[in-house]
Order: structure tokens, then sequence, then C-alpha cells
């Protein structure tokens, strides 16, 4: 689990709010077993999405093309989940397993028709010939890192 306090990818930020609702915010926070900080971000984002239409286009209306986009988009709600590494995920900076993929698109109930293309666009493969065999390469944003050779 993420540090927040100790990492860059987080600030924080501190309001007054009345008592009574503080209490319940907590209260809540509690049954419903979610840390305060992953309630405030879910807030702030969907506040965020009400007050600006940019964020609202962008967030909301955009379909995400790769796993990164899904978990970058809906950070707060699948921290929940249980899937590790979520922020690596969300940078791209490593990929999910098929069963974080399953467990990320279902709790967000994405249909399978846009899990598919998903998957596909998260995962682009392509292969070429060359004199030595065939190379698989995984095609990330245009970088090619080489994963296996065929001979």
């Amino acid at each position: 689990m993420t540090d927040r306090r100790r990492s860059e990818d987080y600030k924080q930020i501190s309001g007054y709010i009345p008592l009574e609702l503080a209490l319940e915010f907590k209260s809540i926070c509690a049954r419903l077993g979610i840390s305060q900080s992953d309630a405030l971000e879910e807030m702030a984002q969907e506040w965020i999405a009400k007050k600006t239409d940019v964020y609202a286009l962008n967030v909301q209306k955009a379909a995400p093309k790769t796993i990164a986009d899904v978990v970058r988009i809906n950070m707060a709600k699948l921290k929940r989940c249980g899937v590790k590494n979520l922020p690596a995920l969300a940078k791209g900076e490593v990929l999910p397993t098929p069963g974080d993929f399953a467990i990320i698109t279902s709790a967000l109930a994405i249909p399978e028709e846009e899990r598919k293309k998903i998957w596909q666009e998260t995962f682009k493969i392509s292969v070429y010939q060359d004199t030595q065999g065939v190379k698989v390469f995984k095609d990330s944003q245009g970088v090619k890192q080489d994963e296996c050779e065929y001979s």
C-alpha cells in the first residue's frame, strides 16, 4: 500500500466542516470499511466533475482506451476491490494480471464488448518476420520491448 504522506503523487488538503457532518462522515467510512482519504478522493473527483465541464468531459464521457486509463479515472472506486499496484497500473508502469483485469472491469460494470477493446488496446501485440525467426513484441505507446523470441 502506498504511504500517501511520503508519496509525491499525493497532497494533503484540509478544511473545516460542521461537527455533526464530520462525525457522520467518519462513522460511514468505518461502517463501509474504507479510509477517509479514499472517501475524500472519491468526493473530490465527483465534485470537480460537477463543477467543471472540462473535467466532466475528459473523465466521464471519453471512453478509456487502456486499463491504465480505466484505473486512473476510477482509482477511488477500485481501492476497495483488493487489486494491488493501482498507482503503477494507473501510470501504465505495470500490466494487470488477467484476474486483476477481470476484477477491475467487473467492479466497474464494464460491458463485455468494451472489455475486449480495452484488453486489446492494453495488450497490443505486433509480430514481424526477420532472418532469425519471428520476434514478438509488446507495443507500449510506441516503445517496443522484447518479450520473447521464437526461432
